[in-house]
């Protein structure tokens, strides 16, 4: 019998916003722990919040192997590693006053709006170990800002939101952003004659990674029930198109690099298309041995679950970034920068339409006013093949660690 024990660790300071106005503070300190024993092609599982005793949890694992839940793959082994990303973002002492300052000047200096969401640090820490020598140990520490804005005299719940997350504070540059989004905001312009622009999206924005979500999904993929189930090998997208399934702390927060069977891939990204070609779907071991698929780091569970793979729109997609900036990037064109869009999706072929609630003009250097509400549309096929013009190497907005990712689709008035 082998043990495999995966520990999971959050501390989280939230300051609630109601109109304008520090509602609340909320504080979480909690340890989830799940407990895996293998033997016989069968795991046993059990798991605890808080305090536990462990001889306790092992026996209740080992007693939930009489359920017979087939677990039929090698264990992850010999390698040790320990990365921690944490640095100090705002003083604890200080945090508090800090944003009490921050909403102060928002007020004063955007007072058309009110504004309500929250404000949190987050500090995590992740182990996954084993009887076959593996240790693996992440800690990471982050800001997230989440405000939705009204205008006073608007009758929306809400008009636009500002979204930000990082490792980072500064509060001239969140200050500049939420400016310039407001300002931005207040100025309204006409969508010019063309019907083609280049449109830039926030990676945070995961409708336009949904087809890849659900079509490199490994059991779909190797079911032949994907669009590109026949297309492995083949040069499908554009060449300046690489799609990465990532756990690097580069790109994402609080997450860490390994994956819940203990896969660790090589710079802690794993190429699902690479220069335009399909390479491989995001698999578990499961799903790589069903199919004779590579093993690509990708699964997921609760430290109660058994591990693999999921269908999670908010899946760890990573484009390559190009060697250009946004201003290159749209080269002389006025292009569509999509601040917030929900209700769009995938047709079965590939063609894509959203409806974009919150969009501006910009010229990749300043935001030159809000259009009014458009629909965006295409096909996967060229909104990463021949229209697709790359992600940008630098940052548009003054504090966001986002890369614009800027391709050309057919917009139109709602």
């Amino acid at each position: 019998m082998l043990k495999e024990k995966l520990v999971n660790k959050l501390k989280e300071t939230a300051i609630n916003i109601v109109n304008s106005e520090i509602e609340s503070i909320r504080e979480k300190n909690i340890t989830k722990t799940g407990l895996r024993v293998y033997e016989n092609g069968k795991i046993g599982i059990a798991g605890a919040i808080g305090k536990y005793d462990e001889k306790e949890l092992e026996k209740e694992a080992i007693e939930s192997l009489s359920e017979n839940i087939k677990y039929e793959c090698d264990l992850c082994g010999n390698r040790s590693e320990v990365i921690d990303k944490r640095r100090e973002i705002i003083n604890d002492e200080d945090f508090i006053k800090e944003m009490e300052d921050v909403i102060t000047q928002i007020k004063d200096e955007q007072s058309e709006f009110s504004f309500f969401g929250k404000v949190l640090i987050t500090e995590t820490a992740n182990t996954l170990s084993n009887d076959k020598n593996l240790n693996l140990e992440y800690r990471d520490k982050s800001l997230g800002i989440g405000l939705a804005f009204k205008e006073k005299t608007s009758t929306n719940i809400m008009d636009v939101v500002f979204d930000c997350d990082g490792r980072n504070y500064d509060r001239k540059l969140l200050i500049d952003e939420i400016n310039m989004i407001l300002d931005g905001y207040k100025n309204k312009v006409e969508l010019p004659e063309e019907k083609t622009y280049p449109v830039a999206f926030l990676p945070s924005n995961s409708g336009i990674f949904r087809k890849f979500v659900s079509d490199l999904h490994g059991e779909m993929f190797g079911s032949g029930t994907s669009l590109l189930s026949n297309k492995l090998g083949e040069k499908v997208f554009n060449e300046e198109f690489t799609l990465y399934k990532s756990l690097n702390p580069e790109d994402v927060l609080n997450i860490p690099f390994f994956d819940t069977e203990g896969i660790v891939n090589k710079d802690y990204r794993y190429a699902l298309i690479e220069n335009g070609v399909v390479k491989a779907p995001y698999t578990d071991k499961k799903t790589a041995k069903t199919f004779n698929l590579p093993q690509t780091g990708s699964a997921e569970g609760d430290y109660y679950d058994v591990p693999g793979i999921s269908l999670n729109p908010y899946s760890l997609f990573k484009i390559k970034e190009s060697e250009k900036i946004i201003k290159e990037l749209l080269a002389g064109d006025m292009g569509v920068l999509v601040l917030y869009s929900a209700g769009g999706d995938f047709a079965a072929d590939g063609n894509f339409a959203t409806p974009v609630q919150v969009a501006m003009l910009f010229d990749g250097e300043r935001i030159i006013g809000r259009l009014p509400e458009i629909q965006v549309s295409s096909n996967i096929f060229h909104m990463f093949g021949d229209s697709f013009r790359g992600v940008s190497k630098d940052n548009f907005f003054p504090l966001s660690e986002d890369k614009l990712i800027v391709m050309d689709m057919k917009v139109s008035k709602i």
